[in-house]
């Protein structure tokens, strides 16, 4: 619609100009036309608003090893060692190709995809069998507001493990869960005891049981990893901070600037403002049209 309505505009200035008497006023002014025509697609087709990035984080999910991680073929952390999260990293939205070495070698390389606005958990990690191929799973981070006396949450299963049964203090808050799985929860804010064992029984106990302080207003996210065939057992930790109930919700949540693979500042053009330009344009060229034609009578 805007598209028409700039065109018939245009016609109409065109028609203005043709009827000035006068060869080198005509020329003149339908050289400015002319100017504006060719810039007018360019103006119109800029977006309504720069498409945002997403904030990643890794988990380093491979104990006794030491990993550096790239996007894209950029290199935003060296030296990662098991056990670690590092992040966040702010990307352009896509797919998104993620890359871990250690000492030059390949050790998984795999595309993920980040949406945009997203937060996501990148974690690298062993499958359910401790020689096995390392895995990339991805969690989306739950970034909703939480009353001030709760916390967001999560627990994911990333250990060489059967399914599990996850629990806290003593009793069994998440059932069944298998490699690569994750559950959330909003809680008050307290100190939890949590301790992971086999789906359906009390022993042996796999991990734990450790302490857990969760904070309010932050969402807390746990990872167990390792295997305890090797005894490398052990969780990675991380809290993202919480808008509190009744403020607005964020279109991007921003958590850090360390580190970026790709920037997040993308200038944003609104449609209207390309609108606005085309008229004020429009508006100046009328006034020369008029000009003219007064400076033809006199």
């Amino acid at each position: 619609m805007q598209e028409r309505s700039v065109s018939g505009q245009f016609r109409a200035v065109s028609l203005s100009i043709s009827r000035i008497r006068g060869p080198v006023i005509r020329r003149v002014l339908s050289l400015l036309l002319a100017v504006m025509v060719a810039a007018a697609p360019a103006v119109l087709a800029v977006p309504a608003q720069a498409a945002a990035g997403a904030n990643l984080y890794f988990v380093q999910g491979l104990p006794g090893r030491s990993l550096d991680i790239s996007v894209d073929g950029h290199q935003v952390a060296a030296g990662v060692a098991g056990g670690k999260l590092v992040g966040p990293f702010g990307v352009a939205s896509g797919k998104r190709m993620i890359t871990a070495k250690q000492n030059g070698k390949l050790v998984i390389q795999r595309e993920v995809s980040a949406g945009s606005g997203a937060s996501l958990d990148v974690v690298i990690h062993q499958p359910v069998s401790p020689t096995g191929q390392p895995l990339i799973t991805t969690y989306p981070n739950k970034l909703t507001a939480v009353p001030t006396d709760k916390a967001g949450l999560r627990v994911a299963h990333d250990a060489a493990v059967g399914p599990a049964d996850i629990r806290v203090n003593g009793k069994v808050l998440f059932r069944n869960v298998a490699n690569g799985e994750s559950l959330d929860v909003v809680v008050p804010a307290a100190t939890y005891k949590v301790d992971i064992v086999p789906t359906g029984a009390t022993s042996p106990v796999v991990l734990g049981p450790l302490d857990l302080p969760v904070k309010a207003g932050y969402l807390t996210r746990v990872f167990a990893i390792g295997a305890p065939t090797q005894k490398t057992m052990t969780v990675a930790l991380g809290t993202i901070k919480l808008p509190a109930t009744g403020s607005a919700k964020p279109g991007v949540v921003n958590t850090g600037t360390g580190g970026q693979a790709a920037g997040l500042d993308q200038a944003q053009s609104p449609a209207g403002q390309s609108g606005l330009w085309v008229v004020v344009f429009l508006a100046a060229l009328g006034v020369a049209v008029v000009t003219a034609r007064k400076v033809v009578r006199r």
